[in-house]
């Protein structure tokens, strides 16, 4: 574990900076932390060493909604030469009201599940990622729907209307699905089965984590035709 390099992105602030001291105390000998502001995560850096006691945080712009910027982050990543143990793909954004759309022409809440694609397929493909690394992408509770403060699909209501109350049938089509990481998740533990892939949410009961195994199952069973 002192030998060992975690990248966490979107650690300026929540869950992100929240991970990275966590890390620390684990006893990762270097955390690598990244915001699409290359001074908000400087300041982050400065913060966590002065809360954690610990000088082991290296701080890297990472733009996830500019594919150009993420090129250049993997290209400084190649430049060091240390492959990365544990990977926390963090950083995301809740949809905005209006549909937004990033210079690079994508929509703004799904561009940094893209941005982490190219990241991680980065690392990949330069041997960055240590051959037991660990890989997480950070979910988000309103994918599953019913969430209160979020006005996605009501779930109950389509479940209902079209699928005879079953709400696990009615996630596959559920139109807010968050289904993009499930399968990305899905295709890196296919791919590299020495490395573990996995995706969470907070704050999950032990029902609620068994619900997801068969939400995810009957996603990817329908969006592979099984």
């Amino acid at each position: 574990m002192k030998h060992s390099i975690a990248l966490v992105t979107g650690a300026t602030s929540g869950l992100g900076y929240a991970a990275a001291r966590l890390l620390a105390a684990k006893g990762y000998r270097e955390v690598i932390v990244t915001g699409r502001s290359l001074r908000q995560i400087k300041e982050a850096t400065v913060q966590l060493a002065a809360d954690t006691k610990k000088q082991i945080f290296t701080p890297m712009e990472l733009d996830l909604n500019d594919p150009t910027n993420v090129d250049s982050a993997v290209a400084a990543l190649v430049k060091q030469g240390r492959p990365v143990d544990f990977l926390l793909l963090n950083a995301g954004l809740v949809p905005y009201k209006q549909r937004v759309l990033t210079a690079a022409g994508v929509e703004a809440s799904q561009a940094p599940l893209i941005g982490h694609h190219q990241l991680t397929v980065g690392l990949l493909n330069a041997s960055l990622l240590s051959p037991n690394a660990r890989i997480v992408i950070a979910g988000a509770e309103p994918a599953r729907g019913g969430v209160p403060m979020f006005k996605y699909t009501d779930l109950p209501e389509f479940a209902a209307k079209y699928f005879e109350g079953d709400r696990t049938v009615a996630r596959v089509h559920n139109p807010d699905s968050e289904v993009t990481p499930m399968v990305f998740q899905a295709a890196l533990a296919a791919a590299h089965p020495n490395s573990s892939s996995n995706a969470s949410s907070l704050g999950k009961t032990q029902e609620e984590l068994i619900e997801d195994i068969e939400v995810f199952d009957h996603q990817v069973g329908y969006l592979l035709g099984r």
